[in-house]
Parts: C-alpha cells; structure tokens; sequence
C-alpha cells in the first residue's frame, strides 16, 4: 500500500509512505528556492504558476518512485487550500480514497510518534489552524489514538483556551530597529527566531509583566494587531509605531519581557495538566515549540522527559497526518528523509562552467579536517537534506568556533545577517556534557543549555550573549560521516565541536542543488564546498 500526504499552506510539504516506510518528505521551499513556500500562502513571485507547480510537484515524486496510483491521500481541509487544489484533489494528488485531517492534531501525531514515548502528554501551539491555537492531548501508543485533552475543536465546538501565543510573540518583531522590517503577512515567519536571539540581550521589566501578560491572554476577537498592541504600549508607556521603530536597550528589554511573558502564559495554560498527568513524558509541537527557550526552561524546571521534534513548524503536518493515521509503534526517524541534490547529475557543467577558481579533489577527509582547524568555511551539500528547519550536517556550513571573531566573519561575508544573531554547536552525544550544562540528547538543535564556564572563551563563536548554545548532538549511528569529522577534529585539536549552520544565505531555504551551492561559492566568502564525495576548493 502507497499513501500521500500533504499540507498546502505555508511550509508546504508533501510525504509518501510505502507498506509502512516512510519513502521521503519534501519541502516545497527546497525545490522552487523560496522561503516558506505554499499553495495559498507565500506563493512564490510567479504566484500565477502556482496551480502548475501544484500538479507537477506530486508527479515529481511519484516519478521518483514509480507511482501510478496512491491508495489514500491524507490532507488538511482547511480554508488557507486553494479551492481548485481542495476540490480536485484527484488532478493534484491521484488517490483511490481521500482524508481530511486537522492542523493541531497532526503536530501532534507528528510529535508523539517521532518520540521515544509508549505515551505522552502533547502540548501543540502556534498562529492557529482549523482545529484552534492551543491544544493539549495525550496519546498511549497502540492502546489510545491522539486524544483532545482541551482546546478550541470545530467539531465538538469545546472551548478550553482562546490562547494565541504565536502571533503576540512575533509580532514586536515589527517594532523593533535591529529586527529587518518585513511585510507582516511574510515577517510573521521569520520575526520569532530574530526575537528570541534579541531577548537575549536585554532585561525582564518587573512593572512591564502585568501588561505583556494581559497582552498574551487578552481575547484576539475584535480588534487588530495595532490596537492590541497599542493598549500595551499606552500601560508601559512606550510607542509602537513602524514608521519610527524602537531600538537598543527599550528594543532588548521589550524582546526579553515579551518572552519572559510568552514562557509565563505557556505554564499558566499547562500547569493543570502537568499536574493531572505527572509520570507523562512531554511532547511540544505547533510553531511556537522552536521557542528554545521555552523548551530548555519546561526540561530543566520541571525535570521530566521533554520531546521536540526536528520538524514542529508547519513543514511537520504533513508528516503527522500521515503517522495520525499508520499509528507506528516504533519512534519515526525522518531526520534525513530529505531530498537528495536533485540536480547532481549536472556537477560536470557546473565545474565547466562556473566563474570562480578552485582546486578539485575526491574528498579527504584528513585534508577537509587540517582546512576546518585552520579556519576555513565550508559547505556541506551530501546524502538526503534534513527534514525541518534546522540544518543537521547534510546541507550545512561548518566551521571551526575557537577561532577569534568566526561569529563576525560568518555573519558578515558569508550568512549576511544580524550580527546579534547566535550559531549553533555540534558535538558528539558523549561529549555534550564536557562543553554544555547538558546531559542526553539534543539531536535537532532544540534547547540551549548553558555553555561550562570554562569553555566560554574558547568557543566564543558559539556562545551567546547569555551564555547558551543551542546544542545539537550526534552519534554514529545517526550520521556517520559527521561523527567521524567530529571524531577527527578532537583528536587533532583536544575540541570536538564544531560551528553548524545551514547552507543558505539571504532569507533563501535551506538548499537542494549543486548549483546554488556553486553560487554561493562564488558570491560569498565560502572557502570551500564537499559536495558529496567531491572537495572544492578556492
């Protein structure tokens, strides 16, 4: 049996599954290079070929795969789907039988069947879908289904909680100087993980918390973003006005008040059930779960298990519609179900053509090991991409974080973004508790645990202002080929940890060909690609 999911907003995604494997998960951002890709939302520029790409990108796959036919299409049958994609679904994706799921309770399949759990309590939360804002579940594998707890369900009509902690989050990202200013209809996106890099440098406002607390719970029926946020403005005495932004101090202490008060509002809601179900692991979806902030606090303070999965956005329900309803009874691992470089077999036209001069070689490990050590920047393009908004060592660009000012030197001439803006570790899963307050994993790149005091200095790149890093581990098993780089660099330098970042720049996806990788080669200050098994060097 051959299923397919899909999700059509933004994240656009599409999953097939065979007999129980999970085949692929693609993005649609990855194939047309636009970020946060969807049918009925951040179209691409050439919106009016949208209905094409909508056809072709399933045909894709199933070409892919040798598909004639599905046997069932799971999809969300929300209003944000286009009309002509919801009411021809048998053009878009060719199916015997069609499902409608829901936007919450696919985050949370999603979650519970990625997790190591035989039961959970899930927690999804973001913007809001067909199925509301913020639900709690609980789920036991192969004895319950995905079970509503409490939240705002269309069917039912039972209204536990109007919370929309999503949209109060991001939306000061409008009114803050250091943040760049976006259309909210795209920034709404991007605004969250900017924030919760600037929070960082500024201070809780004791005096402001009742207001910003008032602001998160306050009923969103009746008046729009700029009158909610106006009433705050006018309690704590401070302007929101995009025309005339805040910035420095007033910006941090704003950023770091507002997520003192996001965290706040997320225990306040799940208190009751933390209680209620106290020998249950956690599991955290929806978009406001790559609040890593949030989730460091929830697995420190309440010293319980605390599962994020690598794909808790929007990119992640298509995923879950598809597990809500093969109910595995093993955890899922699609970390790197990707797609492969969908355009490898043009490399030789590549290295014919380019304009940039380079030196060419079968990869040597040892060699691409001396170059990191000695401060070269490197991108990584092989296997399958990651499935999710983190880069996991497939399509990322490392380097090594001992080296003085590497934060400044990958911000500027190669990321161009932020300076304030934090880079990620990685390091082997036994080694995380010698450089970070951390034990157990943090395979996707999910919490922030602090940096050991005395390695601070040493791995400046990737310490943030307050002193965290948001961590990712691997073992072997997971990605060999990345241990082993890991496994090298310690040996040789007594550190083994490296700076990852994704391989992307200027706000564009994370990317999927050659190449975009030879381009940015080429514009940037990028020393060096391993595409595959191939080195190129400048």
């Amino acid at each position: 049996m051959t299923n397919i999911s899909f999700y059509g907003s933004h994240n656009a995604t599409y999953v097939i599954e065979r007999d129980g494997e999970i085949l692929v998960v693609a993005e649609l951002e990855r194939i047309l290079n636009y970020k946060n890709t969807g049918l009925a939302q951040y179209r691409t520029p050439r919106s009016d070929a949208i209905l094409l790409l909508a056809e072709w990108f399933p045909k894709y796959l199933m070409d892919m795969y040798g598909i004639k036919e599905f046997d069932n299409c799971y999809y969300v049958n929300s209003d944000v789907i286009m009309d002509e994609v919801r009411y021809n679904l048998e053009k878009y994706a060719p199916a015997k039988n069609y499902k409608a799921g829901h936007h919450h309770q696919s985050h949370a399949a999603g979650c519970f069947y990625q997790s190591p759990y035989d039961k959970a309590l899930i927690f999804s939360f973001d913007g809001g879908g067909d199925d509301g804002k913020f639900n709690v579940y609980s789920c036991i594998r192969g004895e319950s289904p995905i079970l509503l707890l409490a939240g705002l369900n269309p069917i039912t009509n039972r209204n536990y909680h109007y919370y929309d902690l999503g949209f109060p989050y991001m939306v000061f990202g409008h009114f803050l100087k250091d943040i760049k200013f976006q259309d909210l209809g795209t920034g709404n996106l991007v605004y969250p993980g900017k924030l919760m890099g600037l929070a960082s440098y500024g201070k809780v406002i004791n005096s402001w918390m009742p207001h910003f607390m008032d602001f998160y719970k306050s009923d969103p029926n009746g008046l729009d973003y700029q009158e909610k946020i106006d009433i705050l403005g006018n309690k704590i005495g401070v302007k929101f006005d995009v025309n005339n932004r805040i910035e420095g101090e007033m910006g941090y202490n704003i950023a770091t008040t507002s997520q003192k008060a996001f965290e706040e509002s997320f225990l306040e809601v799940a208190k009751p059930w933390l209680e209620k179900y106290p020998d249950y692991p956690i599991c955290i979806a929806g978009g406001c779960g790559l609040n890593i902030i949030l989730n460091t606090r929830l697995k420190i303070e309440l010293n319980r298990e605390v599962f994020v999965g690598p794909n808790p956005n929007d990119c992640g329900i298509a995923l879950g519609l598809m597990l809500n309803e093969t109910k595995p009874m093993k955890p899922v691992d699609v970390t790197y179900a990707g797609l492969p470089l969908i355009d490898f077999h043009m490399l030789p036209d590549y290295i014919q053509n380019t304009d940039i001069s380079f030196k060419c070689d079968i990869l040597d490990i040892n060699t691409l090991v001396d170059d990191i050590i000695g401060g070269k920047i490197v991108g990584v393009a092989r296997g399958r991409s990651e499935h999710g908004p983190r880069a996991l060592g497939n399509r990322s660009i490392i380097c090594n974080p001992t080296i003085s000012q590497m934060k400044d030197i990958l911000n500027k001439k190669v990321k161009h973004r932020e300076p304030y803006r934090p880079f990620a570790p990685v390091v082997r899963l036994e080694d995380v508790s010698t450089y970070f307050e951390w034990q157990g994993e943090s395979r996707w790149m999910s919490f922030c645990p602090l940096v050991k005091p005395e390695w601070r200095d040493k791995l400046a790149a990737i310490t943030h202002v307050d002193n965290t890093a948001r961590v990712q581990t691997v073992t072997r098993e997971q990605n060999e080929w990345l241990y082993d780089l890991l496994t090298l660099i310690k040996n040789k330098t007594g550190i083994g940890v490296l700076l990852n970042t994704s391989f992307n720049v200027d706000g564009k996806p994370i990317l999927s060909t050659v190449r975009d990788a030879f381009t940015i080669l080429s514009k940037t200050e990028l020393d060096a690609l391993v595409i595959e098994n191939y080195y190129f060097k400048k």
